[in-house]
């Protein structure tokens, strides 16, 4: 065992196969030998025999070392990605129809848009944020903003900007309640048919309004997001190729488009990146319940939501300016924000409703989508959040359709 990881590390897989064959001759069914042979076995491209040792070692380990399930998700992952498309390829082809359907029937939007500002510590960008609302090409019907507890001054900087918007900005400032809750309140308080959220750090790229009562309300669409550029704390875009959680925030939105559907892209991540990407109806907003009241995936919860509703329109065009500015509440050093976010996905794999409760026939669901659905969460990364016995159900699916 010993010289067959010694081989496998120095990435002679070849070598480290042999020697836990031997030991699997000697030992047939040790766990970690087993575990460790189809490793080997997907290395050197005998991927059936890696997922047959892999869900054997598994299934002897119990649930003793997770290690193995996350290697059976990669195994399974493999093999799903040559049969799950072609079994939701029907699906996926009506899904085409559907949206080419929604460009032909695209007509002159209509509706009174509200724009909502939850407001809190923000007095050095508030201003920023109201001017680029009052500053639309397709003006808004009304701008409401709620502070929720700002101690910053904020709230003297946001009235001196009503004081000369002619009636345009309404404000109500009290105590800190949250986020959601604020934007709770501000949807509930306007009287708009769509609704735009702004958060009080951010910027609208001056065609925003237009834009989304276009693409989405124009398409008979209940609710879409657009890109987002990460603009610094002096508003400032960032450079091509900036790493970190700029570069992050830029993947994960260039990726959207690539998956199946664009609401498949909300099974593993946030493609929306921000509540203030957010253009939906009011209607839509109703029959969601509003904002959950969490502190940091309000906005994907949200979208998740919505989406067993109807699909979502992605406008691709960057009408979203997202400050980074190093103080922002996802950034959170002692890793709750990713821990809300496992346990929002954890949630929705356990709890995904049966297709017929879903309004939207291309809803986000394993009852929809099937082995696709399982397949793109592995993909992003979340085999350690889905029910337990899952990624052995696969597997066993799998291995069942190799001896037929």
């Amino acid at each position: 065992m010993r010289r067959a990881l010694a081989e496998q590390r120095a990435g002679r897989d070849e070598a480290a196969h042999a020697l836990y064959a031997q030991v699997l001759a000697r030992s047939p069914g040790l766990p970690d030998a087993l575990h460790m042979y189809g490793a080997a076995q997907f290395s050197i491209g005998d991927h059936h025999g890696a997922l047959a040792s892999v869900t054997e070692a598994v299934k002897r380990f119990g649930d003793r070392v997770p290690a193995t399930i996350l290697n059976l998700g990669y195994v399974v992952a493999s093999q799903l990605a040559r049969v799950a498309p072609l079994e939701a390829e029907a699906h996926y082809l009506r899904y085409l129809e559907f949206r080419a359907a929604r460009a032909r029937m695209a007509a002159v939007p209509c509706g009174r848009v509200s724009v909502v500002i939850p407001s809190h510590g923000h007095a050095a960008f508030v201003e920023a944020a109201l001017a680029s609302a009052l500053g639309q090409t397709r003006a808004a019907d009304e701008i409401v903003v709620i502070d929720d507890g700002s101690t910053d001054g904020s709230v003297a900087r946001i009235r001196a900007v009503a004081a000369r918007s002619a009636g345009r900005v309404r404000l109500v400032a009290r105590e800190h309640r949250g986020a959601a809750a604020t934007i709770n309140e501000a949807v509930r308080a306007s009287g708009g048919d769509w609704i735009a959220i702004l958060n009080s750090d951010d910027r609208f790229a001056p065609v925003r309004l237009e834009t989304m009562l276009r693409c989405v309300a124009g398409a008979g669409a209940t609710w879409g997001f657009s890109r987002s550029e990460c603009i610094d704390a002096d508003g400032s875009v960032f450079p091509p190729r900036t790493g970190g959680r700029v570069g992050a925030l830029r993947e994960l939105q260039d990726g959207a488009a690539s998956f199946d559907t664009v609401g498949l892209a909300f099974v593993a991540g946030n493609p929306a990146i921000s509540t203030g990407a957010l253009f939906f109806s009011r209607a839509l907003f109703d029959r969601v319940g509003g904002f959950r009241d969490l502190r940091y995936t309000h906005d994907w919860d949200f979208c998740l939501k919505a989406c067993l509703h109807d699909e979502p329109v992605l406008v691709p065009e960057p009408l979203y300016e997202y400050r980074t500015h190093g103080a922002n509440t996802i950034d959170t050093p002692d890793g709750s924000a990713d821990a809300e976010a496992d346990e929002l996905l954890r949630a929705y794999y356990r709890d995904a409703c049966p297709a017929d409760q879903a309004g939207n026939p291309f809803a986000p669901l394993p009852s929809v989508w099937g082995s696709l659905f399982w397949l793109r969460a592995i993909e992003g990364g979340c085999t350690s959040l889905l029910p337990p016995g899952t990624v052995e159900r696969l597997a066993d699916d799998l291995l069942g359709r190799i001896a037929a």
